[in-house]
């Protein structure tokens, strides 16, 4: 019995090892995204679209995601592909495409997904200016495209538009932040992160890293200011240097002084 029951616990924690790993293998490979939930469920999609997804396209969705959390990622595809075929305006199928074709390495599929959700999350927030879930998941989808202006726009509407605070919201919107170098806008969303979250240890990693690029933006301004003023400096210093009449007209070397108009001097 005895060894019956270390076989059966040995079983258990190799089963759950490699559900860790398997987790873990997502987590890197989505990459901006990592407090991202890992799908939607009904609810959220309904959410997100602001109106019901039909019923085929949500089954080959949720397909589609146990296919990917199982790291079946060409089934995984193959599911979510055939979702947004039967509903095109499928946002967050298109989104999750994008991420399994990532997984599979196949950034360009990824980049047309990631563009077909941009596509599918603007139509549903020019329906809907309050919907903050859309709204975040135009700003994941602009973020795996690269296009981080665009993310700070739709993720600080998300942010404004939210019924209750989400701090996997402002973790996405310092991240697009500190990709365009504003790293005191980052610093700001992270604080409010961890306020909401203080368990947030991604937001925690990344607070370290904007802290840093704050402090190197501050000192080559610091660097300029001081090269500015020294120029300033010496340029003042060359005009008091100068003879008062610097401005006058000259008179070339070996020139004569005489009025041109009146006649030479007889000898």
């Amino acid at each position: 019995m005895t060894k019956l029951r270390s076989t059966l616990y040995a079983l258990l924690v190799s089963a759950l090892l490699a559900t860790a790993a398997a987790c873990s293998k997502k987590q890197t490979s989505q990459g901006s995204d990592s407090n991202a939930p890992a799908d939607g469920g009904t609810q959220q999609q309904q959410q997100q679209q602001g109106e019901p997804v039909s019923g085929d396209a949500r089954e080959a969705f949720e397909r589609g995601m146990v296919a990917y959390r199982a790291d079946r990622d060409e089934e995984a595809v193959g599911e979510l592909k055939r979702a947004v075929e039967l509903d095109p305006d499928f946002a967050e199928a298109h989104y999750r495409l994008g991420n399994a074709y990532l997984a599979l390495g196949n950034r360009d599929e990824a980049e047309k997904a990631f563009r077909g959700g941009v596509k599918a999350y603007e139509k549903i927030t020019r329906r809907d200016e309050k919907n903050s879930d859309a709204f975040y998941f135009l700003g994941l989808c602009n973020e795996k495209l690269g296009e981080y202006d665009d993310a700070v726009k739709a993720l600080k509407e998300a942010v404004k538009s939210s019924p209750e605070e989400n701090d996997d919201k402002y973790y996405e919107l310092a991240f697009a932040h500190v990709k365009l170098a504003q790293y005191d806008e980052a610093v700001r969303a992270l604080n409010k992160a961890l306020e909401i979250k203080p368990d947030n240890y991604p937001a925690k990693d990344l607070l370290e890293e904007a802290k840093a690029g704050a402090e190197r933006v501050a000192d080559f301004r610091k660097h300029q200011q001081e090269q500015l003023r020294k120029q300033q400096k010496n340029s003042n210093a060359n005009n008091s240097n100068s003879p008062a009449n610097s401005n006058a007209p000259r008179t070339p070397s070996g020139a004569s002084n005489r009025d041109p108009l009146q006649p030479p001097p007889q000898d």
